[in-house]
């Protein structure tokens, strides 16, 4: 039995359901899932304080079990996978704990250092690995790579037709500083006139950022925005497009993956991207890196892709054969075979 043992959150007021619209980490963690129960490969995902709201209802394909308590829970058996934060809770096996975001700005070095003591530690990118060695005091060939994955959707949804137009330029991350909303407000200031159409998907909605960035595009001339999409919606849209943006910050954390580069490259759009963090790890052959934190190299980046045009036919197909679930499971099940030391503060 693998267990996904997703915990109650320190950091949101509620519980977070595994709901696949909600982030990466829902959507990596459904995914495999699926992928295991696909190989016969018993799963579940354990979650605490929910009860039947844990997110069963919008996967009623996989096994859920919902407990009040650690106490309630006694001991995971066989090898259990820690989703979302540390949890001191018995198990058969020394559990590993998949660092799936950034270390949170509010807790100290020596918390995680404490909490993730005697864990096997398992991170999106090896940039992400080496981001929490550096913050953890550890060595980043101590830290397991096991890389997110694309839906299927993404790589297989048929082309729409099109007339001859102006480059189609998307920004579908979080509204927020650190997915470089403002160097892509700022980099528009080069394209009034041209001919590119820019549209924003409204990500983001529970984030405190977004009530001051929202106002922001929506009264933009040069924007056009949209709803927060699914991820069938997602994939319907990036066909449409020529250009996903992912500017990031010059000066923040980077981002540790960045799924989206994934998912577009899939589509056939080609992506601009911050040069920082996970992102340069994402290529499939449609990456454009440029400085982050730069708007006018942000520009000539978009400019760069915009030449260069969607992915071809056959260089689109290539691209969706990278970062596969089949791919991101076999990571898996050779991490939990492997020898991951633990790690040792």
């Amino acid at each position: 039995m693998i267990s996904f043992v997703w915990t109650a959150s320190s950091t949101w007021d509620d519980p977070l359901p595994v709901v696949p619209s909600q982030g990466g980490t829902e959507m990596v963690t459904l995914g495999q899932c699926r992928e295991l129960d696909r190989r016969g490969i018993a799963n579940r995902i354990v979650t605490f304080r929910m009860g039947t709201d844990d997110g069963r209802g919008h996967s009623p394909d996989v096994r859920f079990e919902a407990y009040a308590s650690v106490r309630e829970l006694g001991r995971l058996d066989g090898r259990s996978l820690l989703v979302t934060e540390p949890l001191d809770a018995p198990a058969d096996q020394p559990p590993f704990q998949i660092l799936h975001g950034r270390p949170y700005v509010h807790l100290s070095r020596q918390h995680y250092r404490t909490a993730l003591a005697n864990r096997r530690l398992i991170a999106p990118s090896r940039a992400a690995a080496r981001m929490w060695a550096d913050h953890l005091g550890a060595s980043p060939d101590t830290i397991a790579v096991m890389y997110p994955f694309a839906d299927r959707a993404f790589g297989v949804r048929p082309l729409p037709p099109r007339e001859p137009g102006p480059v189609r330029v998307l920004f579908a991350g979080r509204l927020s500083v650190e997915k470089g909303v403002y160097s892509f407000l700022e980099t528009l200031h080069y394209f009034y006139g041209k001919d590119f159409v820019f549209t924003v998907v409204l990500a983001g909605a529970l984030g405190n950022e977004y009530p001051l960035v929202e106002p922001l595009l929506k009264a933009n001339l040069m924007v056009r925005t949209l709803p927060e999409q699914t991820r069938q919606q997602m994939a319907e849209l990036l066909v449409t497009q020529d250009v996903v943006v992912m500017p990031g910050h010059g000066t923040l954390p980077p981002e540790p993956f960045g799924a989206l580069s994934v998912e577009a490259q899939h589509a056939g759009c080609r992506v601009v991207a911050g040069d920082a963090g996970g992102h340069p790890e994402t290529d499939c052959g449609g990456l454009v890196l440029f400085r982050p934190g730069d708007p006018i190299a942000l520009a000539h980046a978009i400019r760069r892709a915009g030449r260069m045009g969607r992915l071809t036919e056959a260089e689109r197909e290539k691209a969706a054969q990278r970062f596969t679930v089949a791919q991101s499971v076999d990571q898996l099940l050779e991490i939990l075979d492997g020898d991951t030391p633990a790690y040792q503060p």
